[in-house]
């Protein structure tokens, strides 16, 4: 539905036997609900606005009466204008509602919150102006005599020292406090939750938003900020239904996630090793137990188990092939060897594991070159390696390998993207 949310002023509806600009704007753009805003002033015109929009022929708006009206010794204040005409547009404002804003009518003051809630908040808006007829000022100046200026001046009772003191400093507090919604809203779209933090716990913001409402955004930056910083699970995901290494593979991966929604790639490609490799070690640790032993933190095979032999005589040959080795009945890897992704795929490649979860890890390890010219070589991405679609890819990948290893439900994984909605949603009142 376009509806048309209007001040009304004090050329409308008709002056000089043309249409006004709310009048105007109704004709042109014929909205199916037209929204009045009348100052203390203006009331009296209320029948006879009404019935010049319904004299367009062949138009038959729903015209509502905005039931605040402003207040006469308001409506020269922007700031006030600024919160006021917010609360009305908020009002009105939803996914299917076009707003169309009547930038030609009432005071300069409510012109220019109609143009800067326009510019800066993220309503469904468009602001229209209309042009007098002649395309210039409503009203002519026109040059004094001397005479006339002589008594201008005279008459001026402004022009003493005992003046009274009309003038209003503007804080724009309302209005700025927008602009810093803005930029909040534009960080957190972005990720960038230290930026956000800094700056909504500054002491000059602390009535950016109501105590609670505030309380509540600084609480769940704070959160992701350690997240990042050290980490750490988020909270939200603490509170689900499932193992702590579960929680912790799930809240890493969000984290990998967040990392290439910010184009981080060589943060993803480095972690994303890791995460994988951390996996698949619970997931051997959980299939077969006791395959593994620890030497300090390092993995290592347990030369006591079962399949020992076997395992280290297929790990050896295909360790061999890596290489390129050939008619050698030695083996060259060693049973002391520390665990990593390469092994742990070579033992699921032994006993024969899905083909999906195999590909999935020989792509993860395929990046592995890539990875370690960024980690430890400081080299420049190579972009034709890992573009946009190959990021994509290993993040779908990294979200298989999670789901078939755990049994983590596709609701747990927007944890993070919920988060940043209620967020964007606080900030958005």
């Amino acid at each position: 539905m376009e509806i048309l949310i209007s001040a009304v002023g004090t050329t409308d509806p008709i002056s000089n036997n043309r249409d006004a600009a709310l009048l105007h704007i109704a004709r042109t753009y014929r909205p199916e609900q037209i929204v009045l805003v009348y100052s203390e002033e203006m009331l009296v015109k209320k029948d006879l606005v009404e019935k010049a929009l319904c004299s367009i022929e062949g138009y038959h708006p729903k015209v509502v009466i905005e039931s605040i009206i402003l207040k006469n010794d308001e409506v020269y204040l922007f700031d006030k204008m600024y919160e006021v005409m917010g609360q009305i547009i908020e009002k009105y404002s939803g996914t299917d509602h076009q707003l169309i804003l009547n930038l030609s009518s009432g005071t300069p003051q409510i012109i220019s919150a109609l143009f800067a809630l326009n510019r800066i908040n993220d309503y469904n808006t468009q602001a229209i102006q209309v042009a007098t007829p002649n395309k210039s000022a409503n009203r002519k100046y026109v040059p004094l005599s001397s005479e006339d200026e002589q008594k201008l001046f005279d008459g001026n009772e402004d022009n003493q020292k005992d003046y009274e003191d009309r003038t209003i400093k503007d804080e724009a507090e309302k209005f700025n406090h927008s602009l810093i919604k803005r930029h909040l809203r534009n960080l957190i779209s972005s990720y960038d939750y230290l930026a956000a933090e800094e700056l909504v716990t500054r002491k000059e913001y602390n009535k950016l938003l109501s105590k609670k409402k505030l309380s509540r955004l600084r609480e769940i930056l704070n959160d992701f900020v350690k997240v990042f910083k050290t980490q750490a699970i988020l909270k939200d995901i603490q509170g689900y239904s499932l193992t702590e290494v579960e929680k912790k593979a799930l809240n890493y991966f969000l984290m990998i996630e967040v990392l290439k929604e910010r184009g981080q790639v060589a943060d993803v490609l480095i972690k994303s090793k890791s995460y994988v490799e951390f996996i698949i070690e619970e997931k051997i640790k959980k299939d077969y137990p006791d395959l593994i032993k620890y030497d300090g933190t390092f993995p290592k095979l347990n030369e006591e188990y079962k399949d020992f032999e076997a395992i280290l005589d297929f790990i050896d040959l295909e360790f061999k092939k890596a290489k390129g080795i050939k008619d050698e009945k030695e083996r060259i890897y060693s049973p002391q060897s520390t665990l990593n992704l390469l092994s742990y795929e070579n033992i699921l490649s032994y006993y024969q594991v899905s083909p999906e979860l195999l590909k999935s890890i020989k792509l993860i390890n395929s990046l592995n070159g890539e990875r370690n010219k960024v980690a430890h070589g400081l080299s420049e991405i190579d972009s034709k390696l890992v573009n946009s679609r190959k990021l994509q890819q290993t993040i779908d990948t990294l979200r298989f390998i999670l789901q078939d290893t755990f049994e983590i439900d596709d609701s747990y994984l927007s944890c993070y993207q919920t988060l940043n909605n209620e967020m964007l949603d606080l900030l958005r009142q």
